[in-house]
């Protein structure tokens, strides 16, 4: 897939199936800590789904605010862990032209 920045260069992004994901994600950041998994668990829910917090927090026992602390910390820890992303997504580090 190709998508335009704001200055119109084309940005060439790879196709990830969802096993593809998670394996990345498995073997870079979570490993196999349950506290992680259960993290990731509550960004989805949030990101993926659109829950709010007060039925999140229903869910795993914590108040709305515990919530909104989890969701914060799991997207800095995604952020600094894979702030490389061409890198570890085997993409080339570079943007195609627009001469194509």
């Amino acid at each position: 897939m190709t998508v335009i920045r704001e200055d119109n260069m084309k940005v060439l992004l790879p196709r990830l199936e969802g096993e593809d994901f998670w394996e990345i994600i498995h073997e870079h950041y979570a490993h196999e800590e349950p506290l992680k998994w259960k993290n990731l668990a509550i960004l989805a829910l949030r990101e993926n789904a659109g829950w709010p917090l007060e039925k999140i927090g229903l869910v795993f026992g914590h108040h709305k605010g515990h919530v909104y602390r989890i969701l914060s910390k799991v997207k800095q820890e995604i952020r600094d862990t894979f702030e490389q992303s061409p890198d570890w997504l085997c993409m080339p580090d570079r943007f195609e032209s627009d001469e194509e």
